[in-house]
């Protein structure tokens, strides 16, 4: 490598560590503020740079919402993943460890509220921008890297018997993920409106609802 080349990997990174610097700032403004009440001069006031070098890394402040979005999917979600490769949880059988991939919606309720939210009002700014389908394909990819780990689970069910052979495995994960989403989601930010709202402990409905689904999908077998 030659000089030229050398300084040219030193700017790369340089310009790499800045931009990163931009979407942890913004990861902040927007949990404090709110995406639709956050201008980029905010983000570029927490992050100490000019609003031009923003705008430099990320044209339009959709681009930067998503970045960020995705990066909380990563910093939040990829701390659990790990759980997933080690020997506890592959020695258990198929059902087992569905249900241990669904406690991670547990954990995330109960330890990760302003994420939820923050996924939550991601969603509406979507909506709200009219951002197309394929500008959110690697955001896509991101929220399902929790996917494959299931698909595992439930298949591996199937073979050891715990797990119905008639449950349709995507079905199930899409419909699941949904459904505990958007339950955190609720009674972290709606859960306030009617007196009956507070009449049952949150955590109880998230794992009622978990309870439900591993019933749902047992073959009957422990």
């Amino acid at each position: 490598m030659d000089l030229r080349d050398k300084r040219k990997n030193e700017v790369d990174h340089q310009k790499e560590l800045r931009k990163e610097e931009v979407i942890q700032a913004a990861i902040t403004v927007f949990k404090e503020n709110g995406i639709e009440n956050t201008k980029m001069t905010d983000i570029a006031k927490s992050a100490e740079v000019g609003v031009a070098s923003i705008y430099r890394y990320f044209k339009t402040k959709p681009e930067l919402v998503i970045e960020v979005a995705i990066r909380a999917w990563e910093i939040t979600i990829t701390a659990y993943l790990k759980d997933f490769d080690q020997t506890e949880y592959i020695a258990r059988n198929g059902i087992q460890r569905v249900e241990a991939l669904l406690s991670v919606f547990l954990t995330l309720y109960k330890e990760h509220k302003e994420f939820l939210r923050f996924i939550e009002e991601f969603d509406n700014y979507m909506i709200k921008e009219k951002i197309s389908p394929d500008r959110l394909a690697v955001y896509e990819k991101t929220i399902l890297n929790l996917m494959p780990f299931m698909m595992d689970a439930l298949e591996k069910g199937k073979k050891d018997g715990s797990i119905k052979p008639s449950v349709h495995s995507e079905e199930f994960y899409m419909t699941l993920t949904h459904a505990l989403i958007s339950l955190c989601q609720k009674l972290i930010s709606r859960n306030f409106i009617l007196t009956s709202d507070q009449e049952i402990d949150g955590e109880s409905q998230v794992k009622l609802m978990i309870d439900m689904a591993i019933h749902y999908i047992s073959n009957g077998t422990p």
